[in-house]
């Protein structure tokens, strides 16, 4: 990537070609597929109403290559006449732009692919992940010359974790409970030897103790040895409230719930106290949770991850007491659920290879190469998603499926496209009985991703029978598996302006049409969640949906009262503050509707942990999120979170809300927020540590948020509520450090492991870790790691933090030179104002 543009509208791509075959490189049945998050030679290709690329593509002058946009993230080169043959050994460059910016390696999506006349599509080995040249100026790191971001040097890390409080408390649970009283660290009780769960029909409950631990199970409690008593009491007035008693002198832990899901967030704090040690204080915990809704969101959509990876980050949802997991199981990018009778969403709408007509496969799309062996394809059975939702069922989470309609859904069009082609030659009505697009729909548009051809129409009636069939299939699904189907999640979001605009099936319904076209989708938007929402309500299922699927303009929802279902669950996602659409979450809930907080700028994980070439993900709302970003969320005072634009300007409320905070409408029915939930989009998710890395730790912090309100969130004065805020930060992320990354390690979930900050101290460089307890390694050529006192001579010494298992590290950071004088230009700076203020202040006295 050479450099981004100053005003933000393109940056520039230099690809170098080196030609090792044995033969030269001829301009004759070759062409090479590549990927790109924005379009590329926008100027050329994009049409003058954006509405399209031209099919015709761009030559890009001199080297004779046409470049086409063939779909979504897709796009092709080859040779056209005059193309110079490339000579054994030579090597050629090429330049082009692409539309907005790139300032992450993974903007560029890696498996670019050629494919020949005669051969089979393949991987062009350089281009396999990590092949992305490196970022080493700012034009190339800032996406436009207003970005205040930079890449963080050891020294302004150091800043950023640096504590100034001397007093840090460990968190004796996370996330924290609501009440800790009788707490004597003095009196211990021993949880060795002979140790007997006590309980009656809690078998589930009781066998997160002993599987953990050699704990006997029993209705009657033993003699001699230690009891842990487990049972529901009705006293705890929380339908997940519990309470834990520890009492050594007795020789007991007590644990009630109001319900089973209780009992069982008592066992997880009883876990996590056992996790220090076997030796736990007397005390009584009374707790509940701050919010319903706990949930994480996990598309497996884009890039696919197994059965066994979501029961893994079950055990972690269990373990910090979140218990809604959100699978996105259909977008445009692929159809992950098998459902009865239509098996193409399968066997076509599952996989991603080289495909001219999609009859077997999707086309590739971000970075998933030519064949179907990559994180681009696979489903769940009807037998995984039921093991799924069993592994569910006993950690107390509730899953919610969503199939994204009518827009993101180019998956299941092209499965039933390909089955509408496999039975129009024998029977119409069957080849016509699941069709989602009207052939006569001359409508041009792209979607947010790019993709010509995603919108489902709603106009057809065979688009709701498809609906009706995955609706009922699903239902089975959870009512065979014993989790019975509460809320099915229809997606709504980001459906183009001009999709339906000219279709002869909308126009034959006779809507009286009128203004622009966000107006006739709006409307034909408005008819389809009613007819959804009707299928919902006859399957007894309450119906959820993205905000802008709700959308009837002007930041207000659709009437809630033309829906029959008892809740219309809404996630409010668009805060990015300077477009001005955070008004919805609240709008929303005043209109009634029950809305998920799930906002952008602090709680997707699909975005990087620092603003870094290095840091993998999108950066579409904040430039990065962190651990401490999450934790900070305030769900209750929603406005209180504006901080910066886009570009890291700061923003005031004013600036957003205007005056009299007119922008800005107050929540009216806070119970109507029904909780708050993180969310992975996976579109550079390509690997199951991939996966581990941008969810885990902000997991905690998540967790945090959601069941625990914190006493400085309620504190009005933004000054000392953010010093409260750093102080309980100090104590979440030493008890990471110390504790909870040490159960993610035994666990095998291989987190983010923050690289470290260092400061000069004298001849030495001081590190230190965003969790304190983690331990800082340092090398001076990059090979040989030692632990201890760094010395510093003033050439360049490498960092990097350790799990804390000491199995794994974070990615190596250069403290040298030049970021060494920069720190001392800055202390001598600060000493020379400070100098000249006591000089002041004497020269005043005399």
């Amino acid at each position: 990537m050479v450099e981004n543009l100053d005003d933000g509208s393109r940056h520039l791509f230099k690809v170098t070609f080196n030609n090792k075959a044995l033969k030269s490189l001829t301009g004759v049945n070759w062409k090479i597929y590549f990927f790109s998050f924005f379009i590329v030679e926008s100027k050329h290709i994009l049409s003058k109403d954006g509405l399209y690329t031209k099919p015709e593509g761009y030559t890009l002058p001199n080297v004779n290559l046409k470049v086409m946009h063939e779909n979504g993230c897709l796009y092709s080169m080859t040779p056209t006449t005059g193309f110079k043959e490339l000579l054994q050994n030579g090597t050629r460059e090429i330049t082009f732009f692409a539309a907005n910016w790139a300032v992450s390696k993974t903007d560029i999506p890696p498996n670019w692919y050629i494919t020949a006349d005669g051969l089979n599509a393949r991987v062009i080995d350089s281009t396999k992940e990590g092949f992305v040249g490196e970022f080493t100026s700012s034009k190339q790191w800032k996406r436009k010359k207003e970005d205040k971001y930079d890449p963080y040097s050891p020294m302004s890390r150091y800043q950023r974790y640096k504590t100034t409080n001397t007093n840090v408390q460990m968190k004796m649970v996370i996330p924290t409970p609501k009440e800790i009283t009788n707490l004597d660290t003095s009196k211990l009780l021993n949880i060795t030897g002979k140790v007997t769960i006590v309980h009656s029909g809690l078998d589930n409950e009781a066998a997160f103790l002993t599987d953990k631990y050699n704990f006997d199970s029993s209705a009657t409690a033993s003699a001699n040895g230690v009891n842990i008593y487990l049972s529901i009491n009705s006293t705890i007035l929380s339908a997940e409230g519990y309470s834990l008693t520890v009492n050594p002198s007795a020789k007991t832990v007590t644990i009630y719930g109001m319900t089973n899901a209780g009992v069982l967030y008592g066992v997880q704090s009883l876990l996590s106290l056992l996790s220090h040690g076997l030796s736990i204080p007397q005390m009584e915990i009374r707790d509940e949770p701050r919010f319903e809704f706990r949930g994480m969101f996990i598309d497996v959509a884009r890039n696919f991850v197994s059965k066994n990876v979501l029961e893994k980050l079950m055990d972690s949802m269990a373990m910090y007491k979140l218990n809604k997991l959100h699978l996105h199981l259909a977008d445009d990018e692929g159809w992950r659920i098998e459902i009865n009778g239509l098996q193409e969403l399968t066997q076509v709408g599952s996989k991603r290879c080289h495909s001219d007509t999609e009859d077997l496969c999707l086309i590739p799309q971000l970075g998933s190469g030519p064949d179907d062996t990559t994180s681009g394809s696979g489903f769940y059975s009807i037998q995984e998603y039921k093991d799924i939702l069993s592994y569910a069922k006993k950690r107390h989470i509730e899953v919610i499926p969503e199939i994204d309609t009518p827009g993101h859904a180019r998956a299941a069009i092209i499965a039933m496209e390909a089955r509408y082609r496999k039975y129009s030659t024998s029977n119409m009505n069957d080849a016509e009985k699941y069709r989602l697009v009207d052939p006569d729909n001359e409508s041009k548009f792209l979607s947010v991703q790019y993709f010509k051809d995603n919108a489902v129409n709603p106009c057809i009636e065979s688009t709701y029978v498809f609906i009706e069939k995955v609706v009922s299939e699903l239902k089975a699904m959870h009512t065979d598996a014993g989790h019975p189907l509460n809320i099915y999640h229809f997606g709504g979001d980001e459906v183009a302006k001009t999709a339906w605009v000219n279709s002869t099936k909308c126009e034959q319904l006779n809507f009286n049409f009128s203004g622009d076209a966000a107006s006739i989708r709006n409307e034909l938007k408005n008819y389809f969640t009613q007819r959804v929402a009707n299928i919902t309500f006859t399957h007894g299922l309450n119906m959820a949906g993205w905000e802008d699927g709700f959308n009837a303009g002007d930041g207000m929802p659709f009437d809630i009262s033309m829906y029959q279902n008892q809740h219309i669950y809404s996630n409010a996602w668009d805060n990015v503050w300077e477009w001005g659409e955070a008004r919805r979450a609240y709008n929303y809930a005043n209109a009634g509707y029950k809305v998920i907080m799930s906002h952008a700028t602090h709680l997707y994980f699909d975005h990087p942990y620092e603003p870094d070439p290095e840091e993998r993900g999108l950066y579409w709302a904040p430039r990065f999120t962190d651990s401490y970003k999450s934790f900070r969320f305030l769900p209750d005072n929603l406005y209180e979170n504006i901080d910066v634009t886009r570009m890291g300007v700061p923003l005031s409320k004013s600036d957003v809300c205007g005056a009299n905070d007119k922008k800005c409408p107050a929540l009216q029915k806070p119970e109507n927020i029904a909780g708050m939930q993180g969310h992975l989009w996976s579109e550079t998710i390509l690997s199951e540590d991939n996966f581990y890395y941008m969810i885990f730790p902000r997991l905690l912090a998540l967790a945090e948020r959601a069941w625990h309100k914190a006493s400085w969130e309620s504190v009005t004065d933004k000054t000392k509520r953010t010093m409260e805020m750093n102080n309980d930060w100090d104590s979440f992320a030493s008890t990471l450090g110390t504790k909870e990354l040490n159960r993610l390690d035994s666990m095998g979930i291989n987190y983010r492991v923050p690289p470290p900050g260092g400061s000069l101290d004298g001849d030495n460089i001081k590190p230190n870790t965003a969790f304190p307890g983690l331990s800082v390694e340092y090398s001076t050529d990059s090979q040989t790691w030692k632990s201890g006192t760094i010395p510093y001579t003033g050439s360049p010494v490498y960092l990097r933090t350790k799990s804390a298992d000491g199995k794994r590290t974070s990615r190596v950071v250069q403290f040298s030179q030049i970021t060494a004088s920069a720190q001392l230009i800055q202390m001598s700076f600060t000493t020379v104002i400070l100098c000249s203020v006591f000089l002041y202040i004497f020269l005043l006295k005399n």
